[in-house]
């Protein structure tokens, strides 16, 4: 099956399926919920407080951009930088609506869905956009920063289908996350890169990544081991014990790797090791780049 057909089943799924259906893995230290088809070794308290950080922290940025920053290209080559806040406000009322037991649309496709409704609200000048991106970032990060364990499984959606509240938030972190690279670096700002969130947005990309491999894979990638087989993937960190014997290892730099799984930049260039579970993992890239089909 091809990277196309891989994703375009899972998105028909993460339309299709309702907000209910969420299962809970019950892990030695406390219940965490996962999703039906993966599991991301990632501490949930750790995502509930990098978030705001770095919502705050982008937020911050936002505020002292002018007009000339705001009308820069960033890397997604069809977006200003006020086109990424257009859709990063975007994608805090699609979760809005998604916490409160609904869809924000019927169908999604990334390709699609995001760049039609950031040209929808282009009729707002720059600075509008740059000041209601500001309240609403404010806004989730206060919002999430007080969630409890006890919000944890309740049910969201995500790209990748029904999910628990904090793997659907986990989500939408890889994906602030990565345009935030977006606006920065054209500019030639600084990018900070914060371990916490690096333990959070590595992952849940390689998880992605492993998700619609139309190939199963059993690698060790930056220190995680990365496994699936049939629409499931687990993603387990290795820590400081030996890796499993015989199981490819590759490696890179995370951020540079997480950048390249969300299709900016070369895979092959970001990681080590073999080429094969390289170019698989290179799949959800692949399809960002393929056109959308009518």
């Amino acid at each position: 099956m091809s990277d196309r057909h891989v994703v375009g089943a899972l998105l028909h799924v993460s339309a299709a399926r309702t907000c209910g259906e969420v299962s809970v893995v019950a892990t030695e230290a406390e219940a965490i919920p996962q999703a039906e088809r993966f599991e991301v070794d990632i501490d949930p308290a750790l995502v509930i407080a990098a978030y705001p950080r770095h919502r705050r922290r982008f937020a911050e940025w936002a505020a002292s951009l002018d007009g000339p920053a705001l009308a820069t290209r960033t890397r997604c080559t069809e977006w200003t930088v006020a086109d990424l806040l257009r859709h990063l406000s975007d994608v805090d009322g699609w979760l809005h609506t998604i916490w409160a037991g609904e869809l924000p649309f019927a169908s999604f496709d990334p390709r699609v869905t995001p760049h039609n409704s950031v040209v929808e609200s282009r009729s707002l000048s720059d600075a509008e956009v740059r000041d209601r991106y500001i309240v609403s970032a404010t806004e989730m990060a206060a919002e999430v920063e007080l969630s409890q364990p006890d919000r944890w499984a309740l049910p969201s959606v995500s790209v990748m289908g029904a999910v628990p509240w904090w793997l659907g938030l986990v989500h939408a972190f890889w994906d602030s996350w990565v345009h935030e690279r977006d606006a920065l670096i054209p500019l030639g700002c600084d990018v900070v890169v914060v371990p916490e969130e690096i333990a959070a947005v590595l992952p849940h990309s390689l998880a992605l990544a492993a998700l619609v491999s139309p190939s199963p894979i059993d690698a060790v990638v930056c220190g995680y081991e990365v496994s699936s087989c049939e629409r499931t993937s687990t993603i387990t960190q290795v820590g400081d014990g030996a890796p499993p014997s015989g199981v490819p290892m590759l490696n890179g730099d995370p951020p540079t790797v997480v950048d390249a799984i969300s299709g900016r930049g070369s895979l092959e260039d970001a990681l080590t090791g073999d080429p094969e579970v390289v170019h698989r993992l290179g799949s959800f890239a692949r399809f960002l780049a393929a056109p959308a089909q009518e």
